[in-house]
């Protein structure tokens, strides 16, 4: 009787081993590229934005920010753009605000942003524009201040202004 030699039964478990592994190397990139996939197709369809986390702005934030594209979108869903709305920490200065998005407008420096604002809606009366103008002083934005004719006497007024920063 012919019998087959041990050694040649531990070539076959090596061989099946190795086998196994190479399939589950071939199978497992194209495994988690599919599963990825379903994730940011089933978070899409849930409304999440899976590959980035964009905090919503406020209309506030959106002014400071020069965004007129987030600016309309949130008028058209109602916002009133007279509304104070928080300013993160970091947008116009190392704190939170709570500021108008005209105030807002103010920390670009320049009138583009403000003539939309009051394009769209924004109401500014004597009181707002002496605020208005006091920030545009402090911040030193020229291109406001002559937007919205501000001249020498507007200056003296300042003192009796309180400034949100």
């Amino acid at each position: 009787m012919f019998r087959i030699p041990s050694h040649i039964g531990l070539c076959d478990r090596i061989f099946s081993a190795f086998m196994h592994a190479a399939i589950v190397a071939a199978l497992a990139p194209p495994l988690l590229i599919g599963l990825a996939a379903l994730y940011v197709l089933v978070s899409a369809a849930f409304g999440a934005h899976p590959l980035w986390n964009e905090p919503e702005l406020t209309m506030s934030e959106a002014a400071a920010l020069k965004d007129r594209g987030t600016i309309q979108r949130l008028i058209w869903e109602g916002v009133d753009p007279n509304r104070r709305s928080r300013v993160r920490a970091g947008v116009l200065k190392s704190e939170d605000l709570n500021l108008t998005p005209l105030e807002a407008s103010v920390g670009t420096r320049t009138p583009v942003t403000m003539q939309f604002l009051l394009m769209h809606g924004a109401l500014m009366d004597d009181r707002d524009r002496k605020v208005l103008v006091c920030l545009a002083i402090k911040d030193n934005a020229g291109e406001i201040l002559e937007f919205m004719n501000a001249g020498e006497q507007d200056a003296a007024d300042c003192e009796q202004v309180a400034t949100p920063w």
